[in-house]
């Protein structure tokens, strides 16, 4: 637990990375369809919602790399790698499509990772802050509301700022 008051940042997208996490999203979308490759934990594989699951994930990443000046490693992977990383060494942005939702960390993680909380909504960009994976996996935060997909959902008030993981890369 954290000492620092809870506060997420806001980001703001400029013109041209609105267009990049576009071009990514869409690349991402034809990556899996062309490869059949299945929604993560049953999520959607095709169509309007899985195009919109690409972008929201693809804005987070670039929001996190942004502030973490990590820009320059923006989507390395070219096809979706079971356990791989969205930014180095070992950070996964989990973006979510609603200010109130927790972050997701799912049951068969790696343990050596570092979850970043990425909310979008209504235009509005919040990065919230981050857990250690293995931190993450605590049997209290288990659930399963969309039932048959169980996972942790994290409360973003338990998170440490994204300042602390900042200062840890210098």
């Amino acid at each position: 637990m954290h000492s620092m008051a809870y506060s997420p940042l806001v980001f703001a997208f400029r013109e041209n990375d609105k267009q990049m996490v576009r071009d990514e999203a869409q690349r991402r979308q034809a990556t899996n369809e062309r490869f059949g490759l299945r929604g993560r934990n049953g999520g959607p594989e095709e169509g309007a919602k899985a195009l919109r699951a690409h972008m929201l994930g693809a804005a987070g990443e670039l929001a996190v790399a942004d502030y973490l000046h990590l820009r320059q490693f923006l989507y390395q992977e070219k096809e979706a790698k079971r356990g791989s990383c969205d930014l180095p060494p070992n950070i996964d942005v989990k973006t979510r499509s609603a200010h109130w939702h927790d972050l997701i960390c799912q049951l068969d993680e790696k343990p050596d990772k570092i979850l970043v909380l990425v909310t979008m909504q209504n235009r509005l960009t919040l990065v919230h802050g981050w857990i250690e994976s293995k931190q993450a996996m605590q049997e209290q935060w288990r659930k399963d509301p969309a039932v048959g997909r169980p996972a942790y959902f994290v409360p973003k008030e338990t998170l440490q700022p994204l300042l602390l993981l900042k200062n840890a890369q210098m």
